[in-house]
Order: structure tokens, then sequence, then C-alpha cells
């Protein structure tokens, strides 16, 4: 992102996030975050372009082909958080926004922020349609300050003569009584809890309204309309747990917060579709946690902390697999849908959950952690706290796999994977691999580089690993090459996922879609 220098900054500190300075400047189409927009804090609309803010990033709508810009989020120092009014500028179709002690502005062609401060607690800012080349006027419980063009430094002015400024919630409740007759049900949140409007904008070519809510993201309300559409971006909460890559896009999987339930949401490629799994209104999801998704058909199965779930995305079906059902522990920690059967693995064991949602316990002695599952025929590879255990069929546990020398592979494996004919698996410091002939190899350690190491997945002739301090690639036995770091996530990441085109990283703070031909080594 290009970024001009500051004139004036205003000790306002950044969003809480892993790290404040990214390792390089990224364009918006190489690295995209993807977070939270339920929770509208300013919208203003131009010719072509919505612009629509949340605490901490900043989306761009184009309704003429209902496709979303962005997100786009302010450099270190500038913050999104307390804004509360927007207006487009008349001249250039730019953004400018107001919080209680300062204005930000935002060039989207361009990419390029600024901000400045105004004393006085600030009302709501407006243009003077009798001289918009003068600048934007801000208006303080003390009086009007008007922002040159060009200018950062606010300074006392009249008012504008004829002010063009942001549009009140109570004059759109006004115009639209609707939103008012119809609040219960369009402000109804997917825990039924009632949100509010927060902001709202005239749609440039005058036929409807763009509402801001604080719980059910931006609506569109047409004239004459009894109900508006929502107009969906992102995902439900920050915290992803889970990512796998499914046709035409990725399946993201989000915690429980005090806020949300967690949930399953579709994400397209191109982020022109979002689409949201959330359980029954009066109950929600039936568990907390998604630590694996997977895909068998034309379902979802999700490996939780409450069982192993089945969803059925188009009718929002979801049907949950744990003990009462014979599965050996309802904490699921891994699951496998190859060779069209899932197989997964608990804090228990090991089991296979049929088209009918039968159980089928492998192996049935073992009732260990089964940190990762790989079926291969009619066997099943195990990551376990012993290394890499093998399951065969008619035996009551889990057998140790010859080509094992040394001791080096009695380690935690969290993850298993194959590149064409070579299993792989992830220890908490290296690779380990077996090769087409049965013999195993330690890989170089990468923990130096990553830090602890917990996820990983194939591209190509090498793997994308996740580790505490980022996510890097490497091929078998060589080094790790250290990608993406603090400040390239905006938190540590949890989960991987990639496709031809873009790596996604699942964090803490929300999913992060890289394009790979930006990142790859």
């Amino acid at each position: 992102m290009r970024i001009v220098t500051i004139a004036l900054l205003v000790g306002l500190t950044a969003s809480p996030s892993w790290a404040q300075t990214p390792s390089r400047d990224w364009r918006p189409s190489d690295r995209t975050v993807i977070g939270d927009f339920t929770r509208i804090t300013a919208v203003a609309a131009a010719l072509e372009r919505v612009y629509v803010t949340s605490p901490t990033a900043l989306l761009i709508w184009h309704p003429q082909f209902r496709t979303w810009d962005g997100p786009y989020t302010p450099p270190e120092g500038m913050s999104l958080a307390g804004v509360f009014g927007g207006l487009v500028d008349p001249l250039d179709q730019s953004l400018w926004l107001v919080r209680a002690n300062g204005w930000l502005h935002f060039q989207p062609e361009l990419q390029i922020w600024d901000q400045g401060l105004i004393s006085g607690s600030v009302v709501s800012l407006a243009f003077d349609e009798s001289d918009p080349v003068s600048g934007v006027y801000v208006r303080t419980r003390a009086g009007w300050q008007q922002v040159p063009r060009g200018g950062t430094m606010a300074t006392p002015s009249r008012p504008p003569a004829r002010p063009r400024t942001q549009v009140s919630i109570d004059e759109v409740l006004r115009q639209s009584p609707t939103l008012q007759t119809n609040a219960a049900q369009i402000l109804m949140d997917s825990r039924l809890r009632q949100a509010r409007y927060t902001a709202a904008a005239r749609s440039f070519d005058n036929l409807g309204w763009y509402v801001g809510t604080s719980g059910v993201g931006l609506l569109y309300l047409p004239d004459g309309a009894a109900l508006p559409d929502r107009l969906s971006f992102g995902l439900p909460s920050l915290y992803t747990g889970a990512v796998a890559s499914w046709p035409g896009g990725v399946w993201v999987g989000t915690d429980r917060t005090s806020l949300a339930d967690a949930t399953l949401t579709y994400v397209d490629s191109e982020l022109r579709e979002f689409r949201t799994v959330q359980g029954p209104p009066a109950s929600g999801t039936p568990f907390t946690r998604i630590l694996d998704l997977g895909g068998e058909g034309a379902a979802v199965w999700a490996a939780t902390d409450r069982g192993v779930a089945r969803v059925n995305p188009k009718e929002g079906r979801i049907e949950i697999v744990d003990e009462t059902r014979g599965l050996p522990d309802a904490r699921v920690f891994d699951l496998s849908t190859r060779q069209g059967r899932v197989t997964v693995g608990t804090a228990h064991g090991i089991a296979r959950v049929g088209e009918r949602l039968e159980v089928e316990r492998i192996a049935p002695r073992f009732v260990e952690p089964a940190y990762a599952v790989y079926p291969e025929g009619d066997s099943v590879w195990v990551g376990t706290s012993r290394g890499v255990l093998l399951a065969v069929p008619d035996q009551p546990d889990l057998l140790r796999p010859s080509g094992m020398g040394s001791a080096g592979f009695d380690q935690p494996v969290l993850a298993l994977v194959a590149m064409a004919d070579t299993l792989v698996g992830l220890g908490r410091d290296q690779l380990l691999w077996r090769n087409p002939g049965g013999a195993w190899t330690l890989g170089t350690p990468l923990s130096a580089v990553l830090g602890r190491l917990h996820r990983f997945v194939a591209d190509g002739a090498g793997l994308w690993v996740a580790g505490d301090r980022g996510v890097g690639y490497a091929r078998l036995n060589g080094p790790a090459l250290l990608v993406l770091r603090e400040g390239d996530l905006p938190a540590p990441p949890r989960d991987l996922a990639v496709d031809q085109t873009y790596l996604w990283v699942a964090t803490d703070a929300g999913l992060v879609r890289f394009r790979l031909d930006a990142i790859r080594p």
C-alpha cells in the first residue's frame, strides 16, 4: 500500500494486533484481511461506489456490479476506532471520516490515508455546495472549523453557506418508516438479539437507502420495499480456527465468542459471496470450536469440540456424531474425507463415520489422542504423541511402522499430508516423511525460524508451514523460508488452505488471503 507522509499524527493507538509493522507494503489484491463487518460505523455513497467502515477496516461496495473492494486498513498510527460519520468529496469522490477528536481522509485510487486533530468535540462534517473547492467543514460543540483542501490543520471558520451534511438515522426513519415498523425483524441477529441502526446514506441514484447496523452489517432498502436486502461481507467472528478449500472458494470455521456463535462460512475466492451456516436461531450451533474442516460430496464435515458435524450448506442442517453414537470421544482433533470415507481422530482414539452417520471404531485398544489421520487403502496413518503409527485391518491396536530407525521419530506428530506418493508428517520442530520404498526420514529443523510448528498444507513441490512466529515455505529436507511474519499476519496462524491462486491463513484476528504469486519464494 502506498502511503503519503502524515503531516499531523493524532496520538491514537492502532487496533490491537500481533504486530504493528508489516514486513512489506502490500497491495490489497495481494493481501486481504477478512474480518467481522457486522458492526458498521459509517456509510457514504458516491457515483459508482458506497464506502462502509467498521471499527477496524474500510470496504467499498460497487452497486452496478454487486462486488466489493477492500478491505482497506489504515497504516500504523491511524485507527478507524471511534469513527461515526462520513461524506464523499464532491470533487474527487474520495472519503472523509470524523471521530470525536479528528478526521481521516482516504483516496482509494492512490490508496492514500491522512488524518488530523480537531480541537473541541466533533459533532458532524459537511461540504459547502456553493464552494466545494474550499475543503471540508467540521462542526464541533464550540462551532465550525475548516480543513482546507490539501491541508492538514483545521482552523475556526464560518458555517458553510449551503451545507451538505451526513444524514442522521432519525431522518432516515422519518423518510422510510418501514425501518422502524419492521425493526424487530430487520435487526435480529443470529442469537435473537436486537441490533441497532448506526449510519445511513442515500443512494446516488436516489432510489433507496444504505443503512449500517451494530450487529447485522450493511443493509440496502429500496424505496417502497418493506424489508431491506443484506449486503453481507466477512465473517461473524474474528476467531477463525479452521479453513478448507472448496470449489470456487473456501469454508471457514469460526469459534464461539460473547457476541457470536461458532459458525461455518463459505467465502468466495474473489470475495463476491459470503454464506454462513449458523444453526437454529433458538440454539445456534451445537459446538464452540472448529478445529478442522473437510468436504465429502455436497456436505461439509467439521471436527469440533462436541463431536464431528456433518453440515448441509444448502439447507443449513447440522448433524452431530458424538459418544452417544459410538465416537471414542466428542473432542475431535482432525478429520479426513479421502477415498469417499470420513475418518476422524479424537482425544481417545480413531473411527470412521458412514453415510448414515454410523460409527466404526478403528484399532479399538488405542485410546490415546489422535492428532492427525490419513487413510491409505484399508489402513490409516495416525499422528500421535509417540510419532506416526499405523492402523491396519483386524488389528486391535496401532502398530509402529517399519523403517523408523532412530529415536527422533518418537515425537508428537500433529498433521499428515501426501505429496505425490510421499507421506509427510509435521512434528513440533521439523518435518518427517515416508519415501515410496518405506524408509522414513527426519527433515531439517524449522522451528528456529517459524517457532513451534502446528499446521501445514502441500503446495507444488513444497509445503506452507505455520508456526508460532509466522508462515514459511519449505521443501523436504530444506530450510524454512519465512515469508509471512508478524505484521503480515494480524495474529498467529491457526490453519492453512491453498488453491491455484491463493494461500488462506486462519488467525484469531480474521482470515487472510494471500495471492500466491506475490508470496512464493
